[in-house]
């Protein structure tokens, strides 16, 4: 009895010892026909064929096998491994069956077509490919990323991990590798790249000034409008503390003011701050505001707007701030022109509260608009549709808002910038700047009606007016010249005044006189009409300057005329 106890226990031993070892032999030689199948370029029942591997995993009291894991690995993770030839076109020679998860393509239409990958690789991306793939035979490894045509037709980003396997003599074999769909990832980064992009259109378009301090007042940033105004490089600003270069920052009492907006994120203007004498003779309005831990700074340059003021001072005391403050409106838009954000001063702009901007065609907010001739926009020539048909940027086109009404009528100077998607390439939003630009408007058309009134007493002048270049090519001459020469306008611009003397002598004395004093009073001198007849005339000329070119002014009365005067 115990004999039998002690035979049984050897049988139930031994059993197992043997089937444990021939599994175990088993197992090895199943890995190294799958590990090197690729090397074969034949297909791989192993890994191919389903009715020889369970499609899922089957634990066992050891837990899973090595060809189980293997195959959970080829095709139920999300990482393709794949071998290509290291040479020509990399064509794949193996790729694990997962591959259809993040292409659509089964491994089949890889390994079928030599040049099926570098085809389907994004036209952008492939010359780029072709060119980084020999780094990986000066190094033995590399990873890139590109773009890849999935079946569906659109493109994912790839994540391509190689490395290159030598042979007994050091030659290439292949190459063998991973890819990972990271395109989520590329989609996270894009839109943080677009809104950088943003903010730096932003800045960048602005019609004002942006500096942006730490609390400690060391400067970290500048638009592109700062380092044009002072003329300043961004590497001369950056870390430059204001309290070394601003010599009233605590006599004005600004330096407690900046303080107080760090602490209570209160905003603050400072207006006719005067710059550094480094920066030259400018005057600024300042905004003050708090940028989290930081503040900054909208620096308007109101130089200009002082200086016309001086000149100004006597005849338009009303106009005592021509440029009170510059300030700028800021709207995106959508591609259809629908506002999505807008800020608080193009609503103050355009008078308009912010309810009647957001979600509302901005097109069809401001209304009617004319250019800067009062003219209507023709079909497609308004800058908004401009931008949003063609995706073009416009610059620097006055807008008058409310053409018809004289009293609430304004002109602002607008700018578009289209926002383009980068992965698409097409026009995502638009960036609309704009400044207030009603009241430079009104000063030129102060200009052209004073213009006109100096020609109204130009061509009702009774003693003939006439401007000429220096080598004698009129023009202009008003009607009193016209009738006293017989010339039409037209006419004398077609001859040269010379032809008018009756002796060229006295054109050349009456020139060196000219040369020699600047201006000539009184000469008189025998003329010649156009119908021939001569006549006595008393010429009264001098040298004029007109665009930066020098022209001759005459005034012309017949010499009887005088007399009799």
């Amino acid at each position: 009895m115990a004999r039998r106890k002690i035979e049984r226990k050897n049988k139930i031993t031994k059993i197992p010892g043997r089937e444990k070892r021939k599994a175990t032999k088993t197992s090895k030689k199943r890995k190294k026909r799958i590990v090197g199948i690729h090397k074969r370029g034949g297909k791989s029942k192993a890994l191919h064929k389903k009715s020889k591997i369970p499609s899922a995993p089957k634990e066992t009291r050891r837990g899973f096998s090595l060809d189980q894991r293997l195959h959970h690995l080829l095709t139920e993770t999300s990482v393709v491994i794949y071998a290509s030839k290291p040479s020509e076109d990399y064509g794949a020679i193996f790729v694990s069956d997962n591959v259809k998860k993040i292409t659509g393509y089964t491994y089949k239409s890889f390994v079928r077509k030599s040049n099926f990958w570098l085809d389907h690789v994004h036209p952008d991306d492939r010359e780029r490919v072709l060119k980084e793939i020999p780094r990986l035979f000066k190094n033995g490894y590399y990873e890139y990323e590109y773009r890849f045509k999935h079946k569906n037709g659109n493109y994912i980003w790839v994540h391509d991990e190689m490395k290159l396997v030598y042979d007994d003599k050091g030659n290439p074999l292949e190459i063998v590798g991973y890819w990972t769909d990271v395109t989520k990832r590329r989609q996270m980064e894009e839109d943080i790249r677009r809104r950088a992009e943003r903010i730096v259109n932003f800045m960048e378009s602005a019609t004002e000034g942006f500096v942006l301090m730490d609390s400690d007042f060391n400067v970290v940033e500048v638009n592109q409008y700062i380092l044009d105004k002072f003329d300043v490089k961004i590497e001369d600003v950056r870390g430059v503390n204001v309290l070394d270069i601003s010599t009233d920052l605590w006599e004005s009492g600004r330096y407690e003011k900046y303080m107080e907006v760090l602490k209570t994120g209160k905003p603050c203007v400072f207006e006719d701050v005067i710059a550094p004498a480094k920066f030259g003779d400018k005057h600024l309005n300042l905004i003050a505001f708090r940028v989290g831990s930081d503040i900054g700074l909208i620096v308007q340059d109101i130089t200009d707007q002082k200086r016309m003021e001086q000149r100004l001072k006597d005849s338009e005391e009303r106009l005592r701030t021509l440029y009170d403050t510059i300030n700028a409106g800021i709207i995106f838009e959508d591609v259809d022109g629908v506002v999505i954000r807008a800020n608080r001063i193009a609503t103050d702009i355009l008078d308009l509260d912010e309810d009647e901007l957001i979600g509302n065609n901005l097109i069809d907010t401001i209304g009617e608009v004319v250019d800067a001739q009062g003219i209507g926009f023709g079909e497609g020539e308004h800058p908004l549709m401009k931008t949003q048909a063609t995706g073009e940027p416009v610059h620097n086109v006055i807008l008058g808002l409310l053409p018809n009404d004289p009293i609430r009528k304004r002109w602002i100077l607008i700018n578009t910038e289209p926002i383009v998607d980068a992965v698409t390439g097409k026009l995502d939003e638009i960036l609309v700047t704009f400044v207030d630009f009603t009241e430079q408007k009104q000063i030129e058309e102060a200009l052209i009606e004073s213009e006109e009134r100096y020609r109204h007493m130009f061509e009702q002048c009774p003693i003939g007016v006439g401007i000429s270049t220096l080598d004698g090519q009129v023009i202009t001459a008003n009607r009193a010249m016209q009738e006293i020469t017989g010339y039409s306008l037209d006419e004398f611009r077609q001859i040269n005044i010379a032809d008018t003397y009756e002796n060229v002598e006295d054109r050349r004395r009456l020139l060196q006189a000219l040369n020699q004093y600047g201006r000539v009073t009184d000469y008189r001198v025998r003329l010649k009409r156009k119908d021939g007849k001569s006549y006595d005339a008393i010429l009264n000329i001098s040298r004029i300057n007109l665009g930066g070119k020098d022209y001759l002014h005459t005034m012309c009365q017949p010499a009887a005329s005088r007399k009799s005067k």
